[in-house]
């Protein structure tokens, strides 16, 4: 079972190092994922010969095995020793066991890549590279590289989403206790420039505030045009 590296009340040096025994049991879960897969492939070229041999077309067994026509082909040309003679039924139903197992197997590769994934976001605030991650893990490090963009965008929004709405919403921006009239001023002046560079920043404008309506008593009644009445002449 993996444990999963925490970021809280620990240096950066003890988290590295937790990143780095996390990657590895990864890298050794898909070690063993990938002799599997050797190991079933020499299988599946032995079902797929036999197939083709009981009288199955070979677009059939790629489309049951999960391969392309073209790699089925050279299965059966380049297989030179006899296969067990069997009926139809019994190779499309091995064929079908085949798949199934294959998508059993699928699903446990995206279940390792997505724990190698879970950790990207630990290692960024670290500074742990993606050079580094990758050559633990073994991952195509232009996948890697996708993985720390993809990371940095999301925690780049995050970051713009809560300094707007600090901004707009005014949370966080209450001004210190016991203030003169002549420092809360200054303390005002900054708070409103802060705000400008901010939306300025992110291409946006300060909202207008809406002009209070006038009193009651001011308020002046316009009559409605209504009908135009005609003079009689």
């Amino acid at each position: 079972m993996i444990s999963d590296p925490r970021l809280h009340g620990k240096s950066r040096e003890e988290v590295v190092e937790e990143i780095r025994v996390y990657l590895t049991r990864i890298e050794r879960r898909r070690k063993r994922f990938q002799a599997t897969s050797q190991n079933q492939l020499r299988e599946v070229r032995t079902r797929v010969v036999e197939a083709v041999a009981a009288g199955l077309a070979h677009e059939e067994a790629a489309a049951a095995a999960g391969y392309q026509p073209a790699t089925v082909s050279k299965w059966v040309a380049k297989h030179r020793t006899a296969v067990r003679p069997v009926d139809l039924a019994t190779a499309r139903h091995r064929l079908d066991k085949i798949r199934q197992r294959q998508r059993s197997m699928a699903a446990a590769e995206l279940r390792i890549s997505r724990k190698a994934k879970l950790v990207v976001r630990r290692a960024i605030a670290v500074e742990f590279t993606a050079e580094e991650f990758a050559g633990i893990t073994t991952y195509n490090l232009e996948a890697v590289e996708r993985w720390f963009t993809a990371v940095r965008n999301r925690l780049e929004q995050t970051r713009r989403r809560r300094e707007l709405a600090s901004v707009r919403r005014g949370k966080a921006n209450r001004p210190p206790q016991e203030l003169s009239p002549a420092e809360y001023a200054r303390w005002l002046a900054r708070e409103t420039q802060r705000r400008r560079a901010v939306l300025q920043r992110y291409g946006m404008r300060p909202r207008r505030k809406k002009p209070a309506p006038p009193p009651e008593g001011n308020r002046l009644r316009l009559k409605s045009p209504g009908r135009r009445r005609h003079r009689r002449k």
